[in-house]
């Protein structure tokens, strides 16, 4: 404008020449973040010598350092706006040195209202990027809180698990767990039988109603056949995001489907369902062994009471229980098979076997859930009643003398005929109301034998004869 066109040509192609350069350095940096950070120093330097070559018109010269000062601020914060300002002043002095100091706070109005635009433009823009920034680093917090909300829920799981003693318990405890840290989520599993899905062994629901438990029972039908990745459950109702997740391949007895009721779409839920089934299925399979090598441990494989060592352990805490409570009486009954090794001579010891589990059979009809009724020995059974007296053992043993003779044993001998064999016991009972809680079982082992002797004594005199097993 003034013929002297250098002054204004050369700052101006190194204004144009300067985002392709520093694009490039950001682009080849190892760091690109520290190299952006770095041009907008570099961008103070160059407005603050544009600014010089501008005269220091006044409403550019303001616009333009801001807009620097501004952009170090956002970045750096106030030491970086520091340096910047240092920057520009440092570029302005040497570019008055190099072309003269000329101080020109006005040109016209054309240029004033050219210099607002921009500025305008600039700030507005300045603006809704910083606006974009901070609603992406809101999303951002918010899916890192419910990130961590996942990855605390995930590593609670398995200790609440652990905690469990059934697999009922297991299932609710691990859902409601899972409530607790979602309270805005629905959830459900079920486990069915795996040769008949339509059978539900195990069903637990957190969040949801009775209706809705009953309905995605009905909805499960239609999605039998989907394995692995969850997907939105078909029939829903409108509104309603409902997802499921299998648990196939990762249970050994049970089909499982683990569902949750969204309360709003929810594309991150789909990626870590799969690890909620994933955790739910291996806590539910490792409680499932343990509570089969549980039972084997405590139980008699041939008959399916509780073992010896089972019945020893109750009994001992029932003798401590007296011990800390002398009102507390516990009572036993112990019986022996009559006559099984006769069976045993005539017809085999798997004959044997089966008038053991005959009698077994007979005694947990009769026995409450509270009685521990186990297979003590060969022939010996023993009924310990935690919480009772003598009366409760003497009960139980006028109940079996009346009827275990009108039982009848089924035999399939080894020569493969059938045989029907009588059921007879000699029973003897004690009660810690009689005797010191350690000497209950010696009297009731003593008092079974008394009567075993007796009943011998009958048999040997042929008064018994009638009552014999049939040999």
């Amino acid at each position: 404008m003034e013929g002297s066109g250098w002054t204004l040509i050369l700052p101006g192609v190194l204004l144009l020449l300067w985002p392709g350069l520093a694009y490039a350095l950001a682009a080849s940096a190892q760091n690109s973040k520290r190299a952006e950070f770095r041009n907008l120093l570099f961008d103070s330097l160059l407005f603050g010598f544009w600014c010089s070559v501008l005269d220091f018109y006044l409403l550019a010269t303001i616009t333009i350092g801001l807009a620097c000062l501004m952009n170090n601020l956002v970045v750096g914060g106030l030491r970086k706006m520091f340096v910047s300002a240092v920057l520009f002043i440092v570029a302005a002095l040497i570019g008055s040195a190099l072309t003269g100091f000329t101080f020109r706070p006005y040109v016209n109005n054309n240029v004033d209202i050219y210099q607002w635009a921009g500025a305008v433009v600039y700030f507005l823009t300045i603006g809704r990027v910083t606006y974009n920034q901070n609603r992406q680093i809101g999303r951002s917090i918010g899916e890192i809180r419910f990130q961590n909300r996942v990855f605390h829920a995930l590593l609670d799981l398995g200790a609440v698990a652990n905690r469990a003693t059934n697999i009922n318990s297991l299932l609710d405890d691990s859902l409601n767990h899972l409530h607790s840290h979602f309270p805005d989520y629905g959830f459900a599993v079920f486990l069915q039988e795996r040769q008949r899905s339509e059978v539900t062994r195990y069903a637990a629901v957190a969040g949801l109603s009775p209706a809705d438990e009953q309905r995605l029972k009905r909805l499960l039908a239609s999605v039998h056949k989907q394995r692995g990745y969850p997907v939105t459950l078909p029939k829903a109702d409108k509104g309603e995001n409902l997802y499921v997740a299998s648990m196939a391949g990762r249970l050994s007895m049970y089909e499982g489907w683990l569902i949750v009721k969204a309360p709003r779409r929810d594309d991150g839920l789909e990626q870590i369902l799969s690890l909620f089934a994933d955790q739910l299925a291996a806590a539910t399979e490792n409680k499932l062994l343990h509570l089969e090598l549980k039972k084997t441990a405590e139980r008699d494989g041939l008959t399916g009471l509780y073992n010896r060592g089972f019945l020893e352990s109750a009994l001992q805490m029932s003798i401590q229980g007296k011990t800390q409570t002398p009102n507390l009486d516990f009572a036993l009954l112990m019986m022996d098979v009559d006559r099984l090794k006769e069976v045993n001579d005539h017809y085999g010891h798997v004959a044997g076997d089966q008038l053991i589990a005959c009698v077994a059979k007979y005694l947990q009809l009769h026995c409450r859930d509270s009685d521990i009724l186990a297979r003590y020995g060969g022939d010996e059974f023993v009924i310990l009643f935690p919480s009772a007296d003598l009366t409760a053992a003497k009960r139980m043993a006028n109940l079996i003398r009346e009827n275990l003779p009108e039982q009848r044993c089924t035999i399939d001998t080894a020569s493969g005929e059938y045989e029907e064999l009588m059921l007879h016991v000699s029973i003897g009972c004690a009660s810690s109301s009689e005797v010191p809680a350690e000497q209950v079982f010696s009297l009731a082992d003593e008092r079974m034998y008394e009567n075993k002797s007796q009943r011998r004594k009958l048999w040997a005199d042929g008064l018994g004869a009638a009552s014999r097993p049939s040999l």
